[in-house]
C-alpha cells in the first residue's frame, strides 16, 4: 500500500490556490501530465464522476469538493493498477493573515491491485513523479497570479 503525503508551500493567498485546484478539475490537462482526455459522466452538487485518459489508460474517479474544508477527494474507481484515493488540500500556515503562504497537500492512499503488472504501468515511482509535477505547477501558477496583482 502506498500512503504518502506530499506537500508544497505556496506563496499565494487561499483562495488564489483554490481557484486554481478547482480550475484543474474542469481542465485536467493543464495541470495533469499524461492526461489527453477527461469527461463528465455524471454530476450532482459536489461530486462528480468523470473518465480520463491518462499515459493511455482509462481512468474513472468520483470527485467530491468540500469546499468549506478547501479539500477535493479523488476515488478512483477504476484505474489499470490501483485502488484508493488522493486527497487535494489547501492547508493555511497562519488564519490571521490572508498573505500567508498556504501548503499544496496531496494525502495518497493506493493499494496495488496486483503485485504482477501486466503491460506498461505506471507505478508508484511514476504515480509520485506525475503528482509532484501537476503540484508544482499548480504553485508556479498561483504564484504567478499574485505578482501581477
Amino acid at each position: 500500500m502506498l500512503v504518502k503525503t506530499l506537500t508544497v508551500l505556496v506563496h499565494a493567498e487561499h483562495d488564489t490556490l483554490w481557484n486554481l485546484l478547482l480550475d484543474r478539475l474542469k481542465d485536467p490537462q493543464r495541470f495533469i501530465p499524461g492526461v489527453t482526455e477527461a469527461r463528465v459522466i455524471d454530476q450532482k452538487e459536489n461530486v462528480t464522476v468523470r473518465e480520463l485518459r491518462l499515459h493511455g489508460d482509462l481512468v474513472r474517479e468520483r470527485v467530491t469538493i468540500r469546499s468549506h474544508d478547501s479539500e477535493i477527494r479523488h476515488e478512483l474507481l477504476e484505474h489499470p493498477q490501483f485502488t484508493g484515493s488522493i486527497v487535494t488540500k489547501v492547508v493555511r500556515t497562519a488564519r490571521q493573515s490572508p498573505i500567508a503562504p498556504q501548503h499544496l497537500e496531496y494525502d495518497l492512499e493506493l493499494t496495488p491491485k496486483s503485485l504482477l503488472v501486466k503491460g506498461v504501468v505506471h507505478g508508484e515511482a511514476e504515480i509520485l513523479a506525475d503528482l509532484e509535477a501537476e503540484m508544482q505547477r499548480l504553485k508556479s501558477r498561483a504564484e504567478e497570479m499574485e505578482t501581477r496583482i
